[in-house]
């Protein structure tokens, strides 16, 4: 039973529930109205706006879909985008043919083709997510890319999704072409408690789950939502946790958090239980070079892809830097790193690693940059042990840890019912 609701719940609301199914509501069809909309209005522009876990990038995806079917489309992710990783982007989603790679010839070809698809069909669409994480020179490249026009007709439409900072953003000084196409906003809103329970069921079922309403009663779909404050992303996520602390039965109230008790990401969780109150920030990574701050990283999820692609969540532009380098893996317990087979290797504290455990305060050296480790979970007594262990840096990470506790819970449990 444990093993069948694991496999149920990874599949419901792990991190490719995604691909299985989306479960719209009524928030994310407005906001999908919303932009369909401004893209057929004469300024050509709409913005979307909302937390973490929102579902903006559901609804930016659903978009490129939709509008897709009469016109050309180019859907980027804006997270640490480099001005000629979005141009380069949309000469390849646009279908255009070109050996252009400099950024200004690069702006010229998608400059030529949406003037001319405006001037014979109609603009194309860039369908921008996660717009408030680009690099500021990015942002220079859309606010030029904003002011194309020809025949008195804007040449690129516009869709932008990002946080509540986006708006600021986007009335800065820098965006005036931005400013004067006039965009016009709408802000996504949560779950209600209706919603919730329809969007926890239909993961399930789409998972393969017969009894869903069995698995997350009404009581504990409730709960849930109060924990997720209905935010889709972060309901998953409690839910997924839900299953996971249930040890194969069904969710129950007293499987989700008690007041203080933290996820994996260490976010408090303020919730119904005994336990007392513990406040405990989320980790956060500060990259520097030369003594200068470059940026700040705090874990969204319970993975940080270190590297110099843009794929990679904390991007480092360093040529000693592999494109996908290292990984940091956060438990309730632990911070792992990981290096991922890099080519110059990674260094804590001065000592090259393969997998370490990080400790609050560690320096990580990538190259020339340092990352610092900043409120590390506490690490257990079970995990200290790990550390004194002469095989520490060859350790089969926490897996092996945790199988342990899941044997002695069982264990524990049939000696009771025994």
């Amino acid at each position: 039973m444990q093993a069948n609701y694991s496999v149920l719940g990874g599949r419901a609301f792990g991190e490719d529930a995604d691909n299985l199914t989306v479960i719209k509501y009524r928030s994310h069809h407005e906001a999908l109205q919303f932009l369909q909309s401004a893209l057929r209005n004469p300024n050509g522009i709409g913005l979307v706006h909302g937390p973490a876990g929102s579902g903006k990038s559901t609804v930016a995806r659903e978009l490129a879909l939709q509008v897709s079917i009469d016109s050309d489309v180019a859907f980027v992710d804006g997270r640490q985008l480099k001005p000629n990783g979005l141009l380069t982007k949309m000469v390849n989603q646009f279908g255009i043919e070109s050996t252009a790679d400099a950024d200004d010839e690069l702006l010229r070809v998608v400059t030529e083709f949406a003037n001319e698809q405006t001037r014979s069909w109609q603009a194309p669409v860039l369908i921008i997510d996660n717009v408030d994480r680009m690099y500021p020179s990015t942002l220079r490249i859309l606010n030029t890319l904003a002011a194309l026009a020809i025949q008195g007709r804007y040449s690129l439409r516009l869709a932008l999704t990002g946080d509540k900072t986006m708006q600021t953003l986007v009335e800065s000084d820098g965006m005036t072409s931005l400013i004067q196409r006039d965009p016009v906003t709408h802000s996504l809103l949560p779950l209600s408690s209706k919603e919730t329970m329809i969007y926890l069921h239909a993961r399930m079922q789409a998972a393969g789950s017969e009894r869903s309403d069995t698995i997350f009663p009404f009581d504990v779909c409730d709960r849930l939502r109060e924990q997720s404050g209905g935010w889709p992303g972060q309901l998953n996520r409690f839910a997924l946790e839900a299953i996971k602390r249930s040890d194969g039965f069904p969710v129950s109230v007293d499987s989700t958090y008690a007041p203080g008790e933290t996820a994996d990401t260490g976010e408090q969780i303020p919730v119904l239980g005994k336990k007392e109150a513990v406040t405990r920030m989320p980790p956060k990574l500060i990259v520097t070079r030369d003594g200068d701050t470059l940026g700040e990283y705090a874990f969204k999820d319970n993975k940080l892809l270190i590297g110099r692609s843009d794929f990679a969540d904390v991007m480092v532009d360093d040529d000693y830097v592999s494109k996908i380098h290292a990984v940091l893996l956060l438990y309730s317990d632990a911070l792992v790193l990981l290096d991922l087979n890099s080519a110059n290797g990674t260094t804590v504290n001065s000592v090259k690693v393969k997998k370490t455990i990080l400790k609050d305060g560690d320096i990580i050296s990538l190259g020339n940059h340092r990352v610092k480790i900043e409120n590390a979970p506490v690490i257990s007594a079970d995990v200290e042990e790990l550390l004194k262990a002469p095989d520490t840096i060859k350790m089969k990470n926490l897996v092996d840890l945790r199988r342990q506790r899941a044997r002695r819970r069982m264990l524990g449990k049939k000696n009771r019912s025994g």
